[in-house]
């Protein structure tokens, strides 16, 4: 595995458990009239995306000249089938802890994806999309731009909340034409990253200005009036898109750190379980008197918890089908 994809992966995963341990605190004692609080929430936001992002580099990146056999259905196997895993775990505490109706509920995770593995249904049908690329041997030439403007003009529409949309929020959140510009973004990535990286790695400085200047534009638009913490806002687009390159490229010099490659081999994991088990958390970190030793300690706790409940499930029989196979080590030649 190529090193800075594990930095990047651990850093999006730690920026996602991070961001809901301010909005589960938040949740617990109330809204927090912050604007240096709320405005971190909202840099945070750039995690989930960014996941999506390194989903489809790598894909780009592996598979150039053809895909391998059963490509949609391994990845069906052991990205579809955990998120179904966890969305009926979550049903079952909705039902139990929350007495709503068991179907209810299960269409709520499942279908509508309420929950914090939602990203796993977009990224499903961006899996078939690049399956149908390669498949058909589609030209970039032509289909990446026209991707990117169907996927701008998607997000604009989004973007004037009308009723429609408000009402369907979830559906509108996981349908993959909104994704569209990143994935055109990682597929070029990805296609040319040996040209990409070793481009980032000489103007690394330059992707830090890049970051830099697009949290300004954003905190300017936070300033004028856009508050709005969700990670589908057209400004938002320009700060996932730089830290990404920025990682991609200091990660290809930072030391290699145990840590690093263990959160992301169990980001997978993580990011599925990780709201749950804050839930259960939360109502005791939210007791401590200080707002920042509050979210500190329910992020690394429930960091944590979620690392031991993904290794104790690794040894059970068929794990790869509830928690994916990143934590499998493969055996050494």
């Amino acid at each position: 595995m190529v090193y800075e994809w594990n930095v990047l992966r651990a850093i999006a995963c730690l920026s996602i458990v991070l961001l809901h341990a301010t909005t589960n605190t938040e949740t617990m004692n109330g809204y927090i009239e912050n604007p240096y609080y709320q405005f971190f929430r909202l840099l945070l936001c750039f995690a989930t995306p960014t996941f999506i992002l390194l989903s489809i580099i790598i894909l780009a990146k592996r598979y150039q000249a053809e895909l391998p056999p059963k490509f949609l259905w391994r990845r069906f196997q052991f990205v579809y089938i955990p998120f179904v895993v966890a969305g009926i775990l979550y049903t079952t505490n909705a039902t139990l802890h929350y007495d709503e109706s068991f179907w209810d509920a299960l269409y709520r995770h499942i279908i509508l994806g309420d929950f914090s593995g939602w990203f796993v249904v977009t990224i499903f049908q961006l899996y078939i999309l690049f399956f149908i690329i390669k498949k058909y041997q589609l030209s970039s030439v032509w289909l990446t731009p026209m991707l990117f403007t169907l996927g701008i003009l998607y997000r604009t529409l989004v973007n004037l909340n009308v009723d429609f949309i408000i009402e369907n929020a979830n559906l509108v959140r996981l349908l993959f034409v909104g994704w569209l510009p990143y994935f055109v973004i990682a597929y070029l990535i990805g296609t040319y990253y040996q040209w990409v990286a070793s481009n980032i790695i000489k103007y690394k400085f330059a992707t830090l200005v890049f970051v830099i200047l697009s949290a300004s534009i954003l905190a300017i638009n936070y300033y004028l009036g856009a508050t709005e913490i969700t990670s589908k806002r057209l400004d938002m687009m320009l700060l996932i898109i730089s830290i990404t390159l920025c990682i991609l490229a200091f990660g290809q010099i930072v030391p290699q750190l145990k840590i690093i490659n263990l959160v992301s081999q169990y980001s997978f994991g993580i990011f599925l379980i990780h709201w749950l088990v804050q839930e259960y958390l939360v109502p005791y970190t939210a007791q401590i008197p200080s707002t920042f030793l509050q979210v500190l300690t329910l992020f690394l706790s429930s960091l944590i918890v979620c690392i031991f409940i993904i290794k104790i499930i690794s040894f059970l029989p068929y794990s790869a089908y509830l928690i994916g196979k990143a934590h499998i080590k493969k055996p050494s030649q």
